[in-house]
């Protein structure tokens, strides 16, 4: 690189790390004026409100325009407000400095985006330097991602992943200040869900025990399935989630099994979800569902059970079905598929759609 370059590149670097030491200094001296603790909400100006949310409450006023954005599940939420993002952290690393284009970066939800948002890394650890750097008007995330520094950086909204995504929708779209449509979001996938009972209700009759679970490419990693987006459909559906004997079900409970055990359950239907490793982002997005489901049959342990012996064994994207992703635009994808996936007669049926 020419030494102008250089010194170019070193100059933001170190402005951008001033800035963020700078903030440093201000949330550990003087803590954030944005996210507020207050026993009694201050007077506030017509076009500002106070959004209560899993970290606190945030003051919020007028209708952000650069929106920063830390999780795929708030990105789900926010793009279903038809709200778009200036910045994105993925589950995905992608190389590039912006989401130049969404529709092959960003699995399933990037056909969504017409921005081309700054990208701010990894979801477990967004970019501090960048964010400070774009200077957002509203930061989104989950409260795993709970951090004094975000909101010293701007007014920060977090909700709870354990929470109902229709309460959480409500926040979103308060700190939005784009609540016309909640409405007509929940009641469309509620729509959509009786829609789809009617449909699969013949094979809920004869069919209805569904163990759902997560599998590695390699298949020594392999667990049961107890809560998340999608149990929940299956469930609105008429469905009843097979789970391991004496393990009680609760939130974060998700058992480890091995194949033996996988074996002896011998459920009506087998959702098994799986993911890509290591994606960069410089192709497009494909999981390797065939692989997985070659391997599959070359196990003799589980063609013993009555699901794979009917042809009734499905492989999808963990991303999609295993609520990486998230409602509401995660379960209206899962809803169109479930009834062409789940009325196959094919054996060993594996759905792979186009993100």
């Amino acid at each position: 690189m020419p030494l102008a370059g250089v010194a170019i590149a070193f100059s933001y670097k170190y402005i951008g790390w001033f800035l963020v030491t700078a903030i440093l200094i201000t949330a550990c001296h003087g803590g954030s004026p944005q996210n507020l603790s207050l026993k009694s909400e201050p007077s506030l100006s017509a076009d500002c409100r106070v959004v209560e949310h899993a970290a606190g409450k945030t003051k919020i006023c007028g209708k952000p325009q650069k929106i920063a954005v830390l999780e795929p599940k708030m990105l789900s939420l926010m793009l279903a407000l038809d709200v778009q993002p200036a910045a994105y952290a993925d589950a995905y690393l992608v190389r590039s400095p912006k989401f130049d284009n969404p529709s092959q970066q960003i699995p399933y939800l990037g056909k969504y985006v017409t921005s081309q948002p700054i990208n701010l890394g990894d979801r477990s650890s967004p970019s501090l330097e960048t964010l400070t750097l774009l200077k957002p008007d509203l930061i989104l995330g989950l409260n795993y991602q709970d951090n004094q520094l975000f909101s010293a950086i701007a007014p920060t909204v977090l909700v709870d992943n354990d929470k109902s995504w229709q309460e959480n929708i409500k926040i979103i779209a308060k700190a939005l200040n784009s609540q016309k449509n909640i409405s007509s979001i929940i009641t469309s996938q509620q729509q959509q869900v009786a829609k789809v009972r009617t449909q699969l209700a013949p094979l809920v009759k004869t069919h209805p025990r569904v163990l759902n679970i997560a599998c590695s490419q390699a298949m020594d990693y392999i667990e049961v399935v107890y809560n998340g987006d999608t149990i929940k459909l299956l469930e609105k559906i008429g469905f009843q989630p097979v789970f391991l004997p004496d393990v009680e079900r609760k939130l974060g409970v998700r058992p480890q099994i091995n194949l033996e055990t996988l074996a002896q359950l011998n459920p009506d239907i087998v959702i098994v979800t799986t993911w890509l490793d290591n994606w960069n982002g410089e192709s497009t997005y494909k999981v390797p569902i065939q692989e997985l489901k070659e391997k599959w049959a070359k196990n003799p342990l589980l063609h013993n059970s009555q699901a794979w012996r009917e042809g009734r064994v499905y492989f999808v994207d963990y991303t999609l079905w295993g609520s990486v992703i998230g409602p509401p635009i995660a379960n209206s994808l899962i809803l169109e598929q479930l009834p062409s996936l789940l009325l196959s007669h094919s054996r060993q049926h594996s759905h792979t759609p186009t993100p």
